[in-house]
């Protein structure tokens, strides 16, 4: 059993070792078939040492590129999210001639899709990311596959940040830090116009908030809890609350009219 263990680490070795012989520094194009077969092969951790062997021994080639594109989506199927984001990026860069920049420029975006979290009531930091990549693609590139493709995830992305934005306007309307869930509600709903439902939504609470601040407001007027709109009188905030709400019938309308 021993034996066959070393004769099988030979065999590894002395393929490894035809392998490295087969970079020939006058053969480019030979050499770089050679680093590609195990990315072909789907031996995506091979891929990474192989070509970038290749890529520090032919540092100008024409297939270096080529070998740089493969090296980042070698990292995004090992699911390295962080790490391919940071390759197609550097590429974007490099490269922004390139006929697939279309596919690098979606796949940054892409990685840091995978990264970011589904449940609405964790950051979204890296769906903001996605979405901002994905809007440079399509302004970009708008006719481009990948574009139509980013479009529809674009949406998506937002949703699910509007959807965070909205756990956070309920989380401080439960606290009763109405000054927060109003300022939160009013920032959602003006910058979610595309959810009718969840403008809505975010306005109506906007509506409570601002009755409850006014309501301190009236009780206290020194009261340090109202920070927004500290300038306001009470009876101020309950009419900007009151505009909310005939923003609110206005809206439903036209939301109706629409359909």
């Amino acid at each position: 059993m021993r034996l066959q263990a070393l004769c099988l680490l030979f065999l590894i070795a002395f393929s490894w070792g035809c392998t490295d012989k087969d970079f020939d520094a006058n053969d480019p194009a030979k050499s770089y078939a050679t680093a590609k077969q195990p990315y072909d092969n789907e031996n995506y951790e091979m891929a990474l040492t192989k070509l970038g062997e290749f890529k520090a021994r032919f540092p100008y080639s024409k297939y270096a590129t080529e070998a740089e594109l493969l090296l980042a989506n070698s990292q995004f199927e090992l699911g390295h999210y962080t790490e391919s984001a940071l390759a197609y990026e550097q590429f974007v860069k490099l490269h922004p001639r390139h006929p697939k920049i279309d596919f690098a420029m979606f796949r940054v975006g892409e990685s840091y899709w995978e990264d970011a979290p589904e449940e609405v009531d964790r950051e979204q930091d890296y769906t903001q990311r996605a979405v901002t990549q994905w809007e440079k693609l399509v302004a970009k590139l708008p006719d481009s596959s990948y574009a139509k493709k980013a479009s529809g995830l674009i949406l998506e992305g937002k949703r699910r940040i509007a959807d965070s934005n909205m756990f956070i306007v309920n989380f401080y309307c439960k606290q009763e830090i109405y000054h927060a869930c109003a300022y939160r509600a009013i920032q959602l709903a003006d910058h979610y116009a595309e959810f009718p439902d969840l403008r809505i939504q975010a306005l109506n609470m906007a509506v409570l908030a601002l009755n409850k601040v006014a309501d301190a407001k009236a009780k206290d007027p020194k009261s340090d809890k109202n920070l927004y709109l500290k300038s306001m009188s009470a009876d101020e905030i309950r009419a900007r609350a009151e505009n909310f709400r005939k923003l609110i019938a206005d809206y439903k309308k036209s939301v109706a009219k629409d359909k």
